[in-house]
């Protein structure tokens, strides 16, 4: 993380990091099984919405220098899951993170 202090409006967005991590690493199982259905928290989650969860976390952890290398690879090659799914690739913030990062 940079070392930049943490601000009171950074706290909803480090909190959603956190809850993301945690989230990812329960259904991670699933980028290994893309056919597969994990339950966690509740609620059934599919390969599409790992892929989007991981795509939320890239984004939002940008800004706070998070190593993110790996997600940018790995979403760049799902963007076609996205699209299966009718879930929206904001590509143009896609690609100014990559820029930025």
């Amino acid at each position: 993380m940079n070392n930049q202090p943490i601000r009171a409006e950074d706290l909803p967005r480090l909190t959603r990091l956190q809850e993301l991590c945690k989230t990812l690493n329960a259904i991670e199982h699933l980028a290994k099984a893309k056919h597969d259905k994990v339950v966690y928290a509740g609620r059934i989650w599919r390969y599409a919405d790992l892929v989007y969860l991981a795509y939320e976390y890239y984004v939002l952890a940008i800004p706070y220098g998070l190593k993110i290398d790996n997600f940018s690879q790995w979403l760049a090659a799902e963007q076609a899951i996205l699209k299966q799914f009718n879930l929206p690739w904001p590509v143009a913030t896609f690609n100014a993170a990559t820029d930025n990062a």
